[in-house]
């Protein structure tokens, strides 16, 4: 079963990027979760930023969404593009190229579904004890 914890749209713009991490303190903090509050942003900036770079150019507005999912926390964006992101070769010493990667690293599961307008990407981490409700 999900529960929506939150949702915010932003404009295509890298001033959302502090924006959705900043929600994202707040969802964990409110959702009494706070022990995944710095993974929950450093997941956020990844999928946000990557959304931002690809459907800046549109001027589209993205959906971040936080949902509780059995005893995990999903992050989903949804954006208009259909460019999906994909692992790169990493390279320590460039800027970029590290997002996908770094989400793979830290989310239990993750992945990208095609939408009708676009797509959704999401990840989830292990954020509530099974039993707990």
């Amino acid at each position: 079963m999900e529960v929506l914890l939150g949702e915010l749209d932003l404009p295509a713009a890298r001033a959302s990027v502090p924006l959705a991490r900043g929600f994202s303190r707040s969802i964990t903090t409110d959702s009494g979760i706070p022990h995944v509050r710095d993974d929950a942003e450093v997941l956020v900036s990844e999928l946000v930023t990557n959304a931002v770079q690809h459907a800046a150019e549109t001027g589209a507005t993205l959906s971040l969404r936080l949902l509780r999912v059995g005893g995990r926390l999903r992050i989903e964006v949804h954006d208009p593009s259909p460019v999906l992101p994909r692992a790169m070769r990493i390279n320590l010493l460039e800027e970029t190229g590290r997002g996908w990667f770094l989400v793979a690293i830290i989310a239990e599961r993750h992945g990208i579904e095609q939408t009708s307008a676009g797509k959704s990407v999401w990840c989830e981490v292990p954020a509530w004890a099974p039993h707990t409700r």
